[in-house]
């Protein structure tokens, strides 16, 4: 399955934000409020949960600088990588979006596609908290 955000419009120079989003503890700032636990587990992972949801570790993986860093799941019963993409705009602007890319079959998809996307929805919005 594979989930695409909202391109969001930031007011700063891609590579600050490549920069930020490269900071585990940046992660905190940016998660929606219905996040119920946030813990750093090193300099490059952490675990969160959502209401009524299994927590769920993120590590990060790739990073092209400035314009790519991939987020893969860790311990998880279903294997998907979240790709925040940034793009230059001009030397005060730059825009970012969210790729969800998860193997889950039809009947979990069904379940989860909606707050999923919302929540992906929810973290590209929130990533103006950075600046």
């Amino acid at each position: 399955m594979n989930l695409i955000s909202e391109t969001i419009l930031v007011k700063t120079q891609d590579l600050l934000l490549f920069e930020k989003l490269s900071v585990i503890d940046n992660y905190k700032i940016v998660m929606p409020e219905n996040v119920s636990k946030f813990e750093i587990i090193n300099s490059d992972s952490f675990i969160f949960s959502i209401k009524g949801m299994p927590a769920i570790k993120l590590k990060i993986g790739e990073k092209l600088k400035p314009s790519k860093i991939v987020l893969e799941s860790l311990e998880s019963k279903i294997n998907f990588t979240l790709t925040a993409i940034i793009s230059y705009l001009d030397s005060e602007t730059c825009s970012f979006q969210l790729k969800f890319n998860g193997d889950l079959n039809p009947m979990i998809q069904m379940m989860v596609k909606t707050p999923l996307q919302s929540f992906i929805n929810d973290l590209s919005n929130n990533i103006k908290k950075l600046i």
